[in-house]
């Protein structure tokens, strides 16, 4: 963790220090990235497509079934701290 704070605050290349740790985290719960955009990662779950949005540090969880996106914050919360807004009323 401290090699990862260094990282983040210390270093030029802060966002491509992010961008690894969150990719590599995604892929450990078995999302896959898109390659049209590297900020989208996909999974299906239950034969429905679960999709991350990713803007910089913040994240956009899309899925009909609210339970499976309750499991995958629980997955991230445990490698990453969280703060949960809630639903999006709108998207720029």
């Amino acid at each position: 963790m401290l090699l990862l704070y260094k990282a983040l605050y210390s270093l030029k290349q802060v966002s491509k220090e992010w961008y690894l740790k969150l990719k590599g985290q995604l892929k450990k719960l078995d999302f896959k990235r898109s390659n049209a955009d590297y900020g989208v990662f996909t999974k299906i779950i239950d034969e429905k497509l679960f999709v991350i949005a990713v803007y910089v540090d913040n994240f956009l969880l899309f899925l009909s079934d609210i339970s499976h996106i309750r499991v995958v914050k629980e997955d991230l919360k445990r490698y990453f701290e969280i703060k949960d807004l809630e639903e999006v009323s709108w998207i720029l």
